[in-house]
C-alpha cells in the first residue's frame, strides 16, 4: 500500500498542478499548511511535494524540519532545471528532486508506485 501525499499549499496553481500529477496516479493528495507540516505525526511511507522555488530560505528550512523528523517524510522539491545552486541545497538536506516536467515521474517513485500502471481516479 502506497504512503500517503500531501501537497505544501502555498501557491494555488502548484497546487493544482500537484493534485493534477496525483489524479493521474491515481492517489489522493491531501493539502498541508506549511506550518502543520512542521509539527505533523509523520508515518513511514509519507510523501510531502513543495515548491522549492517559491521563498527558497524559507523552503530550504522547511525540508530541512521535515527531514529531521523521525519517522522523516519523503520530501519532493520541486524546482525548475536550471536552478543548480537550490537544487544542491534541496539534495544535500535530504529532498528529492523533481523538475516541474517531471512530477509525476518522482511522485510516483517517492510513493512506491509503477507510474505507467492504470490507476482509478483518486
Amino acid at each position: 500500500m502506497p504512503g500517503r501525499l500531501f501537497v505544501v499549499e502555498d501557491d494555488l496553481l502548484f497546487a493544482q498542478r500537484a493534485r493534477a500529477a496525483a489524479g493521474r496516479l491515481g492517489v489522493a493528495a491531501e493539502p498541508i499548511e506549511r506550518a502543520d507540516a512542521v509539527h505533523r505525526l509523520w508515518q513511514a511511507g509519507d510523501v510531502v511535494v513543495l515548491q522549492a522555488t517559491l521563498n527558497p530560505d524559507r523552503q530550504l528550512e522547511l525540508v530541512q524540519q521535515l527531514r529531521q523528523r523521525t519517522p522523516a517524510p519523503t520530501v519532493v522539491a520541486v524546482t525548475g532545471h536550471l536552478e543548480t545552486e537550490l537544487r544542491q541545497r534541496l539534495k544535500t538536506l535530504g529532498a528529492t528532486l523533481a523538475a516541474h516536467s517531471a512530477m509525476d515521474r518522482v511522485i510516483a517513485r517517492a510513493l512506491r508506485l509503477n507510474a505507467d500502471a492504470p490507476r482509478g481516479r483518486a
